[in-house]
């Protein structure tokens, strides 16, 4: 199943999320510069890129047509919700004008699929839409929401610590999501990520002189 990814910052704490839909896993690690790799082609990701949402576009319209037809097709409300989430990310760098109309449709497929079933990965999705589609409101609400059904929720306890750490610029109540987080992580790789996260924001707090109360430092359990 695809992959959502998009780059989020807290102060100078740069911070690369791979949101997963239902049922991936959630990948997260740090970068220090938005550098290029040796030997990259800007045209040629350019004109990738390009080609990429175009074909993105295809896939949305297809279910988007389908959608029209079984408005009441929960999994296919999902699907479709799912679909404008990525046509969103793929515009991000062909079409960036275009960016939040896709994720705002997203947010809407979500809603349909929330009202009748309250499954926290849509939560979580939905939350992650409306954050990209500019409505920080409703992206705190879902965060919440969501863990309130599932508190020991991987995916939407990492994704809310980078929310907080971003647009609510509270490191410390991140912090306190991902070491949660870090309870219950179940891989070697997952733990790894959560220790980098925790430990690089704890770094950015010393620094800035507000080092968190009552936070211990990560203990990773084996």
């Amino acid at each position: 199943m695809k992959k959502k990814t998009q780059r989020i910052f807290a102060g100078i704490l740069a911070i690369l999320v791979s949101v997963a839909m239902v049922g991936s896993g959630l990948l997260v690690f740090f970068f220090t510069g938005d550098e290029a790799p040796y030997g990259t082609s800007g045209v040629n990701q350019t004109g990738n890129a390009k080609a990429n949402y175009e074909a993105q576009k295809l896939r949305l319209n297809g279910i988007v047509e389908k959608a029209k037809l079984e408005p009441e097709n929960i999994p296919l409300q999902k699907a479709l919700g799912n679909e404008y989430y990525d046509t969103g990310l793929a515009a991000e760098t062909a079409a960036p004008t275009e960016v939040e109309g896709h994720y705002k449709q997203a947010v809407m497929a979500y809603q349909n699929v929330l009202k009748t079933d309250k499954d926290p990965n849509v939560m979580v999705d939905l939350a992650t839409a409306a954050f990209k589609s500019g409505d920080n409101e409703l992206a705190d609400k879902s965060f919440k929401e969501a863990l309130a059904l599932k508190p020991d929720f991987y995916n939407g306890l990492v994704n809310y610590g980078v929310f907080l750490a971003n647009v609510k610029q509270d490191l410390p109540a991140a912090i306190a999501q991902w070491q949660k987080a870090q309870e219950i992580a179940k891989t070697a790789t997952e733990k790894e990520q959560i220790k980098s996260i925790i430990s690089q924001a704890q770094s950015q707090l010393k620094s800035e002189g507000k080092a968190p109360d009552g936070l211990s430092n990560p203990i990773l359990k084996e």
